[in-house]
């Protein structure tokens, strides 16, 4: 009996809309569904939507992104791209029910600013 094996390779309009805090306040809040790393080897989360203060969007080509409206229960994902996220997120669990909150910025020696984020798990 034969079987096709699927490939889990998606293509950009498949992935699960990308969470931006990009505001201090903004905040997402959701259960942790699944955890993955991206070809730069940036830890990604799939979360359950429960909370969000901050935008979402996908993308429609590649480095172009369109925002996108979500819902309680949709799924969305957090990528953690930025140094303070890229050490936090892998440290979560598939079941936790976490909240991640872009608390401050923290000047550089370069003058540019780095962005602060506030991990909790409840």
């Amino acid at each position: 009996m034969s079987r096709t094996i699927e490939s889990p390779v998606q293509s950009p309009k498949d992935f699960h809309p990308l969470v931006g805090l990009r505001k201090i306040g903004n905040y997402v809040k959701g259960k942790v569904l699944e955890m993955g790393t991206t070809k730069n080897n940036n830890p990604v989360v799939a979360l359950e939507l429960i909370d969000l203060e901050g935008s979402t969007s996908k993308a429609v080509s590649k480095g172009v992104y369109q925002e996108v409206e979500v819902a309680v229960g949709d799924k969305v994902q957090v990528i953690g791209n930025l140094k303070d996220l890229n050490a936090k997120l892998p440290l979560l669990a598939v079941g936790d029910i976490v909240t991640i909150t872009f608390t401050h910025e923290i000047p550089t020696k370069r003058g540019r600013a780095m962005k602060a984020f506030k991990v909790e798990v409840d």
